[in-house]
């Protein structure tokens, strides 16, 4: 197993977000269809097989701990993992 940063993204709106693996080319769960994501909110690393991850799952538990913690939605500064992501 390899370690994974995982990336989540919300819109210019900050009410609907989006997740997926730093070298993805598209996200792997969002809150919803046809937003563009474009803003970096938070990373994290896990050691997973990408294929066991419940990605809906995994972007309900973030929001949820989003939601207790207002400071997750102050952007960090991912230079390495800053590129503009959308859906395709």
């Amino acid at each position: 197993m390899k370690k994974l940063l995982i990336c989540i993204y919300t819109n210019k709106d900050k009410n609907e977000f989006a997740i997926g693996l730093k070298e993805d080319e598209n996200f792997r769960a969002m809150t919803k269809v046809g937003e563009f994501y474009t803003r970096f909110v938070d990373a994290f690393d896990k050691i997973v097989d990408e294929n066991e991850i419940d990605w809906k799952q995994e972007l309900k538990r973030w929001i949820d701990a989003a939601k207790k913690n207002e400071t997750i939605f102050v952007e960090v500064d991912l230079n390495d993992c800053n590129e503009v992501m959308k859906e395709k």
